[in-house]
């Protein structure tokens, strides 16, 4: 892991500090968000600790499946069992904590939340495939077609993961649901009454491709941006990504969980996560009391 130390940061201070986790995206790294935005700038002067965990580039933030074995990977385990507490150990972390994560990120940060309730205050996604679930009526990509695609790009069966997701996407039979459990287990839609009392902040594009408007060392972008367009962009991920989340949207809303939700016409790209990260960033701060 990466971590950004606040300024007074000491590791046998008597004192804590309120945490902000950042997951990276696949096939990304630990290394990412420093990379790709300016989050060492945004991060020095705040009084908190930023936590970059490594994972691999398609570890969907999970125990793997294995056909039906388990064992390793087990990167859920290692993020709540052993990183939290080494954190709180070693490296003077408090128990106020948020996380946010970009793309298989934003999947992350809102299964975490999800499957461990009270565990964060508050979460952001930004382009996040939170609904893996969710089934293209248009001819465009399917949730289960990113697990496919993480899986190549990993250089394993995608099927070590979670299994095969079943009817509709494997089989014409509605009985054969497979390991249908497993991906419900590991999907913020399905688990998305465990967010119920934590702040969610949610972003996405439709899949067009537009300038952000925004750059670096500009105020926070204006809500007018979130003009909540129909999805219909020909970037193919960010598509998908569209309907996803807008299907989290409805489920929210049924469970009566609020969130802040900017839907904007934009790509799966680094300028729209870090705009996003900006505006979102207060929010995120307010809630461990930062």
């Amino acid at each position: 892991m990466r971590l950004l130390l606040p300024p007074a940061w000491s590791k046998t201070a008597t004192r804590t500090w309120p945490v902000l986790w950042l997951l990276h995206g696949g096939p990304g790294d630990h290394t990412d968000w420093t990379a790709n935005t300016h989050i060492e700038e945004l991060a020095a002067p705040r009084d908190v600790l930023f936590v970059l965990p490594q994972t691999s580039p398609c570890s969907g933030y999970s125990d793997w499946y294995n056909s039906g074995g388990g064992g390793p990977p087990a990167w859920e385990t290692y993020l709540v069992d052993e990183l939290r507490p080494l954190l709180e150990s070693q490296y003077r972390a408090g128990t106020e904590r948020a996380v946010a994560g970009l793309s298989m990120g934003g999947l992350g940060a809102m299964k975490l939340a999800a499957t461990h309730p009270g565990m964060f205050r508050a979460v952001a996604s930004y382009s996040g495939a939170v609904s893996t679930l969710h089934l293209s009526l248009d001819g465009g990509l399917s949730g289960p077609d990113l697990g496919k695609g993480a899986g190549g790009g990993c250089h394993t069966d995608w099927r070590r993961i979670w299994g095969e997701p079943g009817f509709p996407f494997d089989t014409a039979d509605p009985t054969d649901l497979r390991q249908r459990s497993v991906w419900e287990r590991n999907d913020p839609l399905h688990q998305a009454a465990g967010l119920a009392g934590t702040a969610l902040y949610i972003s996405y594009g439709d899949g067009t491709d537009a300038a952000t408007g925004w750059q670096w060392g500009d105020p926070p972008a204006s809500p007018a941006r979130c003009t909540n367009p129909i999805r219909g962009g020909a970037e193919p991920v960010e598509h998908l990504i569209h309907g996803m989340n807008q299907q989290m949207g409805v489920r929210l809303a049924q469970l009566g969980i609020p969130a802040a939700v900017c839907a904007y016409r934009g790509v799966h790209a680094w300028p729209y996560w870090e705009r996003e990260r900006v505006f979102s960033f207060p929010g995120l701060m307010a809630a461990i009391g930062a």
